[in-house]
């Protein structure tokens, strides 16, 4: 009956019927024939963990002993990662002290696991000495025992230290991925060191590697970086030469580029291209080009933009209305700020404090005291923070209204 139950968890956490197998798991425990394998409790803590209830993984886990299952180093690994994912860093630390207190040594994905973790807060040095801890404690180091190093290095600008990484991990006899190379070109295109980055791009084509997607677009976004247009688009010609079909990404990488640089008849295009390919414009696309005309003051053509919208079927976002409202503000027209705001709170979005302070402000300062006194209730109902400097600026507005009553 025991192999039966052990059985019956194992095959239901497989095909993701976690509830199943706890219920499982709970009628054994009642009636007394609840005697598991470690690999059927470990799917149990695995199968919570992939589910988002790390606190049900934890119960299962601490009842292992009382079921004659002592959890191994694949079961402490699948718990200390769910609890990375869901933000309890703390409490997979701890789980890591206890494991190696209980004489239970860290597996491969236990260390890239630790490792992760710690590159992911930028702490370095503990990460390299768990790193460097692998192969005394006779762990054969892979390829993503790498790449996980040398993705917090990049990611944290230490781009050297990645490079000798890279060095180390030829020297161990380990194989560059094609992972390996995006990671190294991606953060030197963030760093805006061009020449690096298409150094390891070509290095990954030496390596047999074929650039995706992903390289490219790394690559074009770099070159937008360090403003150099022209190469961005040479790279993105030659994705297209290769095969590849360009992504959503890329084209909103090179749509906020033009509108960056004040290209906007350019922009415009790419967005129509992007458009013709079928892919996806969504409030992304549309915020970047409207951002741009906002800042020029070229209220007129965004709010065009804006209502097409509709049409295409995408929804404006919180961002995109408190775009336009900056927009309307920044020529004056007090009405069409608070027309959006009203629109935003009847659809049950709700404007950030700039946009409700900036519409006062406007208000106030064309004497209109009533709209303003109801902008700012409204403002406190949405649950953000009115400050001093506003209601000053209404007391103001009235002073100056009280004083041109007053007058002959």
């Amino acid at each position: 009956m025991a192999v039966t139950t052990a059985a019956a968890v194992r095959r239901l956490c497989a095909t993701g019927l976690v509830r199943s197998a706890l219920a499982v798991l709970a009628r054994g425990v009642k009636s007394g024939d609840a005697a598991l394998d470690v690999a059927a409790c470990t799917a149990l803590v695995h199968g919570c963990c992939r589910s988002g209830d790390v606190a049900e993984a934890r119960r299962v886990f601490d009842v292992m002993p009382r079921l004659g299952v002592a959890p191994n180093e694949v079961t402490y690994t699948a718990l200390i990662h769910g609890y990375f994912v869901r933000g309890q860093r703390e409490m997979g630390l701890a789980l890591f002290e206890e494991m190696r207190r209980g004489g239970v040594e860290p597996n491969l994905y236990t260390y890239n696991c630790l490792v992760g973790e710690w590159c992911r807060t930028g702490e370095f040095e503990r990460a390299r000495l768990l790193f460097d801890e692998m192969p005394v404690k006779g762990v054969v180091r892979n390829v993503i025992s790498y790449n996980t190093l040398i993705a917090g290095l990049c990611r944290h600008g230490k781009l050297k230290d990645a490079v000798q990484l890279l060095e180390a991990m030829r020297r161990e006899g380990i194989r560059p991925s094609m992972v390996t190379f995006n990671l190294l070109v991606d953060g030197y295109g963030k760093a805006g060191k061009m020449s690096n980055a298409l150094h390891f791009f070509n290095q990954m084509k030496a390596s047999g590697f074929l650039p995706s997607a992903v390289t490219y677009n790394t690559l074009i976004a770099g070159f937008c970086r360090v403003r150099d247009i022209a190469r961005a688009i040479r790279a993105f010609s030659d994705m297209k030469e290769r095969g590849l079909a360009p992504t959503k990404v890329t084209y909103t990488i090179l749509i906020d580029a033009f509108a960056r640089e004040n290209e906007m008849t350019r922009a415009f295009e790419m967005l129509s291209e992007m458009e013709k390919t079928g892919l996806e414009v969504d409030a992304q696309s549309y915020g970047v080009l409207l951002h741009a005309l906002c800042m020029e003051g070229r209220t007129m053509e965004a709010r065009k933009l804006f209502q097409s919208m509709d049409s295409k079927g995408v929804k404006p976002n919180n961002v995109i209305y408190d775009m336009m409202i900056y927009g309307y503000g920044r020529e004056g027209s007090s009405y069409k700020a608070l027309r959006l705001i009203m629109e935003m709170r009847r659809i049950g979005l709700v404007p950030n404090v700039a946009s409700y302070c900036l519409t006062i402000r406007l208000l106030c300062n064309e004497g209109k005291c009533q709209e303003a006194e109801a902008l700012i209730d409204d403002m406190v109902r949405a649950g953000l923070q009115t400050s001093e400097s506003i209601h000053r600026v209404l007391l103001s507005a009235r002073a100056r209204l009280g004083n041109s009553t007053d007058a002959p």
